[in-house]
C-alpha cells in the first residue's frame, strides 16, 4: 500500500474534473475526456500515447512511494 498522502487529493481532483465534464455517467465522462484529450493532442502536435506512458510511470511511482 502506498504511503503517498496526496493520492486522496489526486482522486478528488480527478472526480471533480470527471463530474464536471458531462452529464453522463462517470465512466462515460472519463472515456469522453480521454478521447477529447487525444483530439487535443492531435490539434496541438502533442503525442497522447507518450503522455499516457509518462502518466503510467507517475502512477506507479506514486503507488511505490
Amino acid at each position: 500500500m502506498s504511503t503517498d498522502r496526496l493520492i486522496p487529493q489526486r482522486v478528488r481532483r480527478c472526480e471533480s474534473a470527471i463530474d464536471g465534464y458531462s452529464d453522463e455517467s462517470r465512466i462515460t465522462s472519463l472515456i469522453d475526456l480521454l478521447a477529447d484529450a487525444m483530439h487535443w493532442c492531435d490539434a496541438h502536435g502533442e503525442d497522447f500515447h507518450y503522455a499516457l506512458c509518462v502518466a503510467g510511470r507517475h502512477f506507479l511511482a506514486e503507488l511505490n512511494d
